[in-house]
C-alpha cells in the first residue's frame, strides 16, 4: 500500500513540470518556474521571437473565474516590449510567443496588476490566476516602428493641410445652401435664433441645462443628447468656445443653431473619428434652464465634448 502511494506521489510530482496536479484548469498547459501557465495553441515555428524594445501588435482578452466582472473582451492593442518587471507577468507572457502565435495563459494576478496598473484592486488577492488569450499578431523593431510612425505622420500632416485648405469653401458652400445670412460674430461663430427665449439670460458661472445634437455638414451626427437627460455644465468651464459663445447669447426656452468653424471648436487636433482636423461642425441647442449662480458652487466642469 505503502508502495502504491509512493508510485501515485511520484507520477503526480512529475506531471507537475507540465500541469498542476489535481487542478483541472491547468490540464494541459506548461508551468514556467516564475510560476505563469501557458499552451500554445496556433503556431508558428518561422515566426519572429519579440525582443526587449520591440513593439508588439497584439489581440487580448481576459477573464477571471473568481471574479465575473473582471472580464476583459478581445481587443487589438499594442505595446512596447519590456523585460518583466514581476514574477510570471505578462512580459513573460508574451516572450513565449512567436510572431503569428497564439496560446493561453494563467497568469498571477498581483503580477499583471502591479505590473499594468501598480497596484491590486480591493477583490483580488494575490494568488489569484488570471486567464488571458493572446495573439501576437505582429512584432516591429524600434527602427521599423518608429519609420512606420514617421510615415504616419507625413499622412496625417498631408491630410490636415488639405482639411485646412478646403475648410473654407466648405463653410461657404453650407451657408449658401442654408441659406443663412446672419453675419458671424468677431470669433467667426454663425448664430441662428429658431425660438427666442423669455426667461433667464444665460451667464457665465451659472449652471445650464442644454438639449444638442452635434452635426457635421453633411447631417452626420456625432453626438446628441436625444434620449437622455439635458446637458447640466456651468458656463465658462470645460466647454469648446463656439459652443460656450453660443449658449451665452441666449435665454432660458431659447432654441438656436450654431455653425462652429473649426478654430472655435476641435481646431487642429479634431476629436475621435468623425471630426477630423480642420472641420467645422454644427449644434442645434435648446436652453432648458439657466439656475442661479449659487447653486452651481459644487458643480465640477464637464470636460470638452
Amino acid at each position: 500500500m505503502k508502495r502504491l502511494s509512493f508510485v501515485a506521489f511520484a507520477i503526480c510530482s512529475a506531471a507537475l513540470i507540465f500541469t498542476a496536479c489535481g487542478d483541472k484548469k491547468f490540464r494541459g498547459f506548461t508551468k514556467t518556474k516564475t510560476g505563469l501557465y501557458y499552451k500554445i495553441t496556433t503556431k508558428n515555428e518561422k515566426g519572429r521571437v519579440p525582443q526587449t524594445g520591440d513593439h508588439l501588435s497584439l489581440t487580448i482578452s481576459f477573464n477571471a473565474d473568481f471574479d465575473s466582472t473582471l472580464n476583459f473582451p478581445s481587443r487589438d492593442m499594442e505595446f512596447p516590449m519590456n523585460q518583466s518587471m514581476f514574477a510570471g507577468d505578462i512580459f513573460e507572457a508574451y516572450s513565449l510567443l512567436k510572431e503569428g502565435e497564439e496560446g493561453e495563459f494563467y497568469i498571477k494576478a498581483d503580477s499583471f496588476f502591479l505590473t499594468m496598473m501598480g497596484g491590486m484592486p480591493p477583490s483580488v488577492k494575490p494568488e489569484h490566476m488570471l486567464h488571458f488569450v493572446i495573439k501576437l499578431n505582429a512584432v516591429k523593431s524600434a527602427e521599423e516602428f518608429e519609420q512606420e510612425m514617421a510615415v504616419k505622420q507625413k499622412e496625417y500632416e498631408e491630410m490636415a493641410a488639405q482639411k485646412k485648405e478646403a475648410e473654407k469653401g466648405l463653410l461657404d458652400n453650407y451657408l449658401a445652401e442654408q441659406k443663412i445670412r446672419v453675419k458671424p460674430t468677431a470669433s467667426g461663430l454663425y448664430y441662428i435664433e429658431t425660438l427666442k427665449g423669455k426667461g433667464a439670460k444665460a451667464e457665465n458661472g451659472k449652471k445650464v441645462s442644454v438639449h444638442y445634437t452635434g452635426k457635421l455638414l453633411d447631417g452626420t451626427v456625432f453626438d446628441s443628447s436625444e434620449g437622455r437627460d439635458p446637458l447640466e455644465f456651468v458656463l465658462g468651464m470645460g466647454m469648446i468656445q463656439g459652443f460656450t459663445e453660443g449658449v451665452l447669447l441666449m435665454r432660458e426656452g431659447g432654441k438656436a443653431t450654431f455653425v462652429l468653424p473649426s478654430a472655435i471648436a476641435y481646431g487642429e487636433r479634431g476629436a475621435g473619428d468623425k471630426i477630423t482636423p480642420f472641420t467645422p461642425i454644427v449644434f442645434e441647442v435648446e436652453l432648458v434652464k439657466v439656475a442661479n449662480a449659487e447653486e452651481a458652487q459644487n458643480i465640477a466642469p464637464v470636460p470638452q465634448k
